[in-house]
């Protein structure tokens, strides 16, 4: 049998028929996770998972390095290198187990997971990003320390952690069979196999928990072999930078997001909570298993991408890494929008002026998404003129004058406006402002790179290709959120069905007031409109289905409780028709009214006053004009 099958099947049936042996253990000495308001589990379930994932992939590795020392297998004379590895993921796990019985000191971890990081690098796995041994090293150990933490910040519901590892390792493996590393490739289906043979524990509803035990071996483990990939063969720089990172991408996502999220709010790290990725995916609408599934589906996409630019030129593999980079950025934004943090007082001392100003007030993130948008379209450009292979010179013209491309359109979207608008709300007169951002930045691009390299044989067709793949890149990145709104809105499809009367302006109003207000509780099913022209015709994804002389086959056809006037043009013979058709099929029927309200003068406040009936009548101020929208019964 090939030894690597061998290795991957021997940790499998390990962890399989060793995890049952573990629960028992677990539940019969108490180590078992109770619920909590941090925590998502809402039942009692087993810990110490991590034991048996341990023993799983231990089984896996010494039947391959059984086969290796043999010589059945080829070294490739990675064995010092893997040796690291496996000491300091076994170190990982020692440091788990403590921390799931003792509960370790956030400070005591941290100094543990860096004497497992030198471990690494003193076995000569060094990350190769830089020609500089230095930077090396040091990328090197912050890699090991925020991949570890990822894994184990990961770990936060049934069974997407170790489904996530399980996927990583056959990818990674995949990448180092391809390139001759079987050592390597072997000891990583050994940890896929003890990953998947835990799984149908762990999965959605989970008889037991890895605990830190497991998930900080398993992060050690992917960060060493990561880490190690790139030394095996002589990579480029996109394999280098890419191939490790896309393989372990939704760990890095969700590590990004909590951590920004919760220094923005002032809270720790360390501490457990209910903001994760998979968290907010719930929010959308997804139920557990479905989030499991969905977060599989991306670490897989983010493997297919690894290979797929393993041996890409480099001009191809940072347009395409690029653009998944963007996508997964703005679906990350989009994500931190369904958790709010309730302020603190911690919150108010911990995050800076500067902070707030910096990622609130000058809408940061929009800029940093953008760059990078910039980049990629400037890359595409170069590559749609030159049919995919630019020559050398312009290669060097495209890494010379990039910079100044995505400084220049990055000032013109500033100078516009364009980074005043909200994405949730993405108007026609928000895409026109881009337009005209896109057209500025592209004159104000060809003229300071023309009068920088004024002896640059530059092509005229790049601007205009750069132009229009800027406006559909900037634009496709805010439109996603509109887009993300519909599909949350048609997964949380709640409330009682409700059909629009009348499928012009006002119903359109009706529409976006139902989905964004779920106070309302009604769910739009359709509209009617007497004019033929509009049926069978989508506003906002609701279909307009019939005139009004068919309420009564619709109301059944649908459950609809209740009918909305959308329009305030309404014939009266109309409005007589849907009156009595409601009354007779008892539906209720409403109208969504706009006002506007005059509010009166303040009154004078008088010297009698003291300091508190003051402040009361100043509290008690607002706006000379407000605008009140309420749904009526008619």
């Amino acid at each position: 049998m090939n030894p690597l099958l061998l290795a991957f099947l021997a940790a499998l049936l390990t962890t399989l028929a060793l995890t049952p042996v573990v629960r028992a253990g677990a539940r019969r000495i108490g180590m078992v996770a109770k619920p909590s308001v941090d925590r998502w589990h809402a039942r009692p379930t087993a810990m110490l998972g991590g034991i048996a994932v341990y023993c799983g992939f231990a089984a896996g590795a010494g039947v391959a390095l059984w086969f290796v020392g043999l010589g059945q297998v080829g070294p490739r004379g990675l064995g010092r290198e893997v040796l690291g590895v496996l000491l300091a993921s076994s170190l990982m796990f020692v440091v788990g187990l403590a921390d799931d019985r003792l509960h370790l000191r956030p400070s005591a971890k941290l100094i543990l997971q860096g004497l497992a990081a030198a471990i690494v690098i003193s076995f000569g796995v060094v990350y190769p990003v830089t020609p500089w041994a230095l930077v090396n090293v040091l990328v090197t150990f912050f890699w090991f320390l925020a991949l570890t933490n990822a894994l184990n910040l990961l770990d936060n519901m049934d069974g997407v952690a170790v489904g996530v590892s399980g996927i990583a390792a056959l990818f990674l493996a995949a990448t180092l069979i391809w390139d001759g590393s079987v050592l390597l490739a072997s000891v990583c289906l050994a940890l896929a196999g003890a990953a998947f043979g835990f799984l149908p524990y762990n999965f959605n509803r989970a008889s037991i928990f890895m605990g830190d035990s497991g998930s900080l071996f398993i992060g050690a483990l992917l960060a060493g072999l990561g880490a190690a990939y790139p030394s095996t063969v002589s990579a480029s720089l996109v394999s280098v930078l890419f191939v490790p990172v896309l393989i372990v991408i939704i760990p890095i996502l969700d590590t990004l997001l909590v951590t920004t999220s919760r220094t923005l709010a002032g809270r720790p790290i360390s501490v457990g909570g209910r903001d994760h990725t998979s968290h907010r995916l719930v929010a959308m609408g997804l139920s557990e298993r479905q989030v499991a599934l969905l977060l599989y589906a991306v670490a897989g996409a983010g493997g297919v991408m690894a290979l797929a630019l393993r041996q890409a030129r480099p001009e191809v593999g940072f347009l395409v890494g690029g653009v998944f980079l963007g996508g997964l950025l703005t679906f990350a934004a989009y994500l931190g929008r369904l958790h709010s943090y309730a302020p603190t007082e911690a919150a108010a001392k911990r995050v800076t002026v500067l902070v707030s100003d910096l990622l609130h007030k000058r809408r940061a993130f929009e800029v940093v998404l953008d760059l990078v948008l910039f980049a990629v379209a400037y890359q595409g450009a170069y590559l749609l003129r030159w049919e995919g292979a630019p020559p050398p010179e312009q290669g060097i013209l495209f890494a010379s004058t990039l910079a100044i491309a995505v400084v220049a359109k990055s000032a013109c979207f500033g100078l516009l406006g364009v980074y005043r608008g909200h994405w949730q709300h993405l108007t026609i007169v928000d895409a026109h402002r881009m337009l005209r951002a896109t057209l500025l930045g592209s004159l104000v691009t060809s003229a300071a790179v023309t009068f920088f390299f004024p002896t640059g044989a530059f092509s005229r067709s790049i601007w205009v290709l750069d132009g229009l793949l800027v406006a559909t890149l900037v634009t496709g990145a805010r439109a996603t959120f509109r887009s993300l709104d519909l599909v949350r809105h048609s997964l949380r499809e709640q409330g009682a069905p409700t059909l629009i009367y009348g499928a012009g302006r006002g119903g359109e109003l009706v529409v976006r007031e139902m989905m964004a207000n779920p106070e309302l509780a009604m769910r739009p099913v359709g509209f009617v409109d007497d004019d033929l022209k509009k049926h069978g015709r989508l506003v906002h994804g609701i279909p307009v289905l019939a005139a009004a002389a068919d309420l009564s086959h619709l109301v059944q056809r649908h459950g609809v409780h209740a009918i909305v006037l959308g329009s305030k043009k309404i014939p009266a013979e109309a409005l007589h028709r849907v009156r009595s058709a409601c009354a007779d099929l008892d539906v209720r029927l409403l109208q969504l009214r706009l006002e506007l309200e005059e509010v009166p003068s303040m009154p004078a406040i008088t010297p009698h006053f003291n300091d508190a009936r003051m402040m009361g009548e100043a509290d008690a101020i607002v706006p000379p004009s407000i605008t009140r929208r309420r749904m009526g019964v008619l």
